[in-house]
């Protein structure tokens, strides 16, 4: 009897493994137990104290957020800063605009990748094998056995050739996702835009607000005054005098109270642009004047250009059309497919040495015959989405509607407001100054005075929160027809020139 090397080496092999399992058991056995301290490195120390967490080495922490790029000079003394400036550095370093940007890119890189489903697809394989056999092989008693070592690489085309439009149809689904991603795109520039213009004019209100109140606190001394004189003169008693008293310590009450409002609507201007809050910066007061008639279109016409400009309504349409697309996918699969493959390879191995090519050529119709109706059922699903989508899009086109028709008579209604503001203030101030020249000359009350005072007091926060409003409305009725931002001058149509600018100062808050 003879034994060959191969042999051998098998039963060298499975001893060898043998040996192994019986060490590794063994040693398993000796090793420690888990243990208390080993618990404590990855968890609290006890139900009731925080878990610390390990130190982290910088290569291992998350990447930094983007850093915040001004322009140089934006940042001197005395730079003037247009809105559209001041839009363009929020949107730099906005999270949601850029998240956005990210899921568009995304979106055209899987319709890029779909799109390779009309070309062939072309693979390589190796494969390198070893076969051994033994086995009784003459009446002396002897065995034999054979080892034979093979190296096949093989190269592999296949294409679909006809699938009754669903690769087409895939297509199509994945480039209206890529233009609902884009249109959500842009939809976040115009929130983005809307949400720096308004604390702009928000911040800006705060100011006039604030001055109002300076304004209202020189009125309530002079107000003491008048009355320590009629006191002087016998004219008033003690409590006139303190009653101007409690009427100058409100106004100072009210005027603190306005510059804390300030310096926090600062803040969160500061934050909308994405700078620093403690960048020294500055707006200019608000114009006493606005252009309120400068609005002269219908509101239908304003809606008719919601429903060309809006994105959101645009990406909406493109999900529709994406589920209508897919309802096409869907329907192909039910129906037969044809498609052609040709496998190009050979092989060599160790017994005879040579090289031995083929080559397999396979035209495939695939028939799909049952599969539980869960093909029908996946086209019925489609279809239900589509029909999802469109009633999201009759949804979204009412609002659409009413946010356009809100925003318009919210518009006029602030531009009424400005314009009755200016007869508001006209009046309480004169009826203030009689007042006062009354109770100055002794034949009118402190209570007349203090009630002439607050009313002039409320007109001029009315007023300037009024011209804020008329911005504001203004903004979103923008912002509603899709036209507060775009790309180019004309395609704005001068919006912003009906806003003011801003400019920086050389101070601190």
């Amino acid at each position: 009897m003879t034994i060959n090397n191969t042999r051998i080496s098998g039963y060298v092999l499975a001893g060898s493994l043998i040996g192994m399992i019986i060490g590794a058991s063994l040693l398993t056995g000796c090793l420690p137990g888990p243990s208390e301290l080993d618990l404590k490195e990855h968890i609290a120390p006890s139900a009731g104290q925080l878990w610390t967490p390990p130190a982290v080495s910088s290569s291992q922490q998350t990447a930094a957020s983007n850093k915040i790029d001004i322009p140089e000079e934006l940042m001197k003394p005395g730079a003037e800063w247009r809105l559209s400036d001041i839009i363009e550095i929020a949107l730099q370093n906005n999270p949601s605009t850029r998240s956005a940007w990210y899921a568009a890119r995304s979106a055209a890189d899987d319709w890029l990748s779909q799109k390779g489903d009309y070309y062939p697809q072309i693979n390589a394989y190796a494969g390198l094998s070893h076969t051994a056999s033994s086995g009784a092989a003459s009446q002396r008693g002897s065995s034999s056995s054979t080892s034979v070592v093979s190296f096949d690489p093989t190269v592999q085309l296949s294409w679909l050739i006809f699938d009754l439009g669903g690769r087409d149809a895939a297509v199509d689904e994945k480039y209206q996702a890529l233009l609902a991603a884009d249109f959500t795109h842009n939809a976040a520039i115009q929130d983005a835009v809307f949400q720096a213009m308004q604390t702009y004019f928000q911040y800006a209100n705060a100011k006039a607000v604030k001055n109002a109140y300076e304004t209202s606190l020189k009125d309530a001394e002079a107000n003491l005054e008048a009355a320590k004189q009629r006191h002087e003169n016998g004219l008033a008693t003690i409590a006139d005098v303190l009653q101007m008293k409690t009427a100058l310590s409100q106004a100072r009450v009210n005027l603190d109270t306005a510059d804390g409002q300030v310096q926090t609507i600062r803040g969160a201007l500061a934050t909308a642009m994405g700078i620093p809050v403690n960048t020294s910066f500055d707006i200019k007061a608000l114009p006493l004047n606005p252009p309120v008639d400068s609005i002269t279109e219908t509101v239908d016409a304003y809606i008719k250009q919601a429903q060309e400009n809006r994105p959101d309504l645009a990406a909406q349409k493109s999900r529709v059309e994406a589920a209508l697309a897919h309802i096409r996918t869907a329907h192909s699969s039910i129906y037969p497919s044809l498609s052609f493959s040709d496998t190009l390879g050979g092989g060599i191995n160790s017994q005879t040495s040579r090289w031995e090519n083929q080559n397999t050529a396979m035209l495939k119709l695939s028939i799909p015959i049952f599969q539980g109706n869960s093909l029908q059922y996946q086209e019925l699903k489609a279809h239900e989405d589509a029909e999802n989508q469109k009633a999201k899009l009759s949804q979204l086109e009412q609002t659409v509607i009413y946010e356009v028709w809100s925003s318009y008579f919210s518009l006029k209604t602030a531009a009424q407001r400005v314009k009755s503001n200016d007869d508001l203030i006209e009046s309480a101030q004169q009826s203030h100054d009689v007042a006062l020249g009354r109770f100055k000359e002794g034949v009118g009350g402190y209570l007349d005075l203090l009630a002439a005072q607050n009313t002039l007091e409320g007109a001029r926060a009315q007023r300037v929160t009024a011209m804020a409003d008329w911005h504001i409305s203004l903004a979103q009725l923008a912002g509603n027809t899709g036209m507060l931002w775009r790309e180019t001058n004309g395609e704005q149509g001068n919006i912003l020139d009906l806003f003011p600018n801003t400019t920086i100062k050389d101070q601190k808050p």
